[in-house]
């Protein structure tokens, strides 16, 4: 007998560039069905609702009755108030970065969905890149010395209710925490507002107990759009590109001079090697991840824990930055 596929009933909480993104993405995934989006500006929950052949909701609480789960793309502040009201009401939740604005916030919704079974996803969407999964298997037997990160852009109008450090940085901070696998100390931090009265350019300095040391820029306000890691292990350097999803392995081959059949001679000085990685939206396979962890009872790949952990840390470099 052939038994019917389980599908999740899903809401989006937010008609913004992120709510029109998760919902571009939830009608699209064959794991779902997406009911519709909720917004408390009509004119613009409309709009997105009508582009994806969704229902508009203008209460929350009656989007709620009708899924299984819901997708909160709204402002940070709001989050705390809006992922609360739908565990308690018994629907899993997968909430856009930064979880809260306080960590008290996130430690709050994590024991009410431990309490009542629930699963929470933190839209860390880098880990979903396929270069993370990639990159991670490479450093399984590395020696990793430093890590430098770099995510620079020129928008000045985005997710203005929180600065560089939680709409930006706070990405590579939670990719960073996630690779070195001990706890990571902010040092110092550094950071500047150029147009608007939050940060919009930082740079911090951490260091691993084992002396791995980290340096994290993030930008608002430069002239180029940028998502890299570098990392220096004790045998090789890898350079990671989040855009362009490119993995590159340099490592210096101390050769001799070898000819080749027109007897030309050259000498070897570096082996590069490129690492094939699969082309996947980010964003789909974090939609993929929540759903299967709801319908098939499969760990998530970016917890309410792992939010926490980058809220602190996030938090650690607003404070350095504003002491200095």
């Amino acid at each position: 007998m052939n038994h019917p596929r389980k599908v999740l009933k899903v809401g989006v909480v937010g008609a913004g560039s992120m709510g029109r993104n998760h919902t571009r993405v939830a009608v699209a995934n064959p794991l779902v069905e997406c009911k519709g989006i909720f917004d408390p500006n009509e004119k613009t929950g409309v709009a997105v609702a009508d582009e994806y052949s969704c229902y508009y909701y203008d209460n929350y609480d009656e989007m709620l009755a009708a899924v299984d789960a819901v997708i909160i793309a709204a402002p940070t502040t709001l989050h705390h108030h809006l992922a609360k009201t739908a565990l308690l009401a018994g629907k899993h939740c997968l909430i856009e970065k930064p979880v809260t604005v306080e960590i008290s916030e996130a430690e709050e919704l994590k024991k009410i969905a431990e309490e009542k079974g629930l699963v929470v996803v933190i839209g860390h969407v880098e880990r979903y890149n396929p270069v993370y999964p990639e990159l991670k298997k490479i450093l399984e037997d590395k020696e990793v010395l430093s890590i430098k990160a770099s995510r620079l852009s020129y928008n000045t109008n985005r997710a203005n209710d929180v600065d560089v450090v939680l709409d930006l940085m706070i990405h590579d901070l939670d990719n960073v925490n996630c690779l070195v696998s001990e706890p990571l100390n902010v040092i110092s931090a550094v950071g500047g507002a150029f147009h608007s009265s939050n940060l919009d350019y930082a740079t911090a300095l951490l260091k691993t107990e084992s002396g791995i040391v980290c340096d994290i820029t993030a930008s608002k306000v430069s002239q180029t759009k940028h998502r890299s890691l570098q990392i220096s292990c004790s045998n090789c350097f890898i350079s990671v590109d989040f855009l362009r999803k490119e993995i590159e392995l340099n490592r210096h081959a101390q050769g001799s001079y070898v000819s080749d059949s027109s007897e030309v001679k050259y000498k070897q000085e570096q082996l590069v090697e490129r690492v094939f990685v699969p082309n996947v939206e980010p964003l789909m396979a974090e939609h993929v991840d929540f759903a299967n962890a709801i319908l098939n009872d499969t760990p998530v790949r970016v917890s309410i824990q792992d939010g926490i952990e980058a809220l602190r840390l996030a938090n650690e470099v607003q404070k350095q930055c504003q002491a200095n």
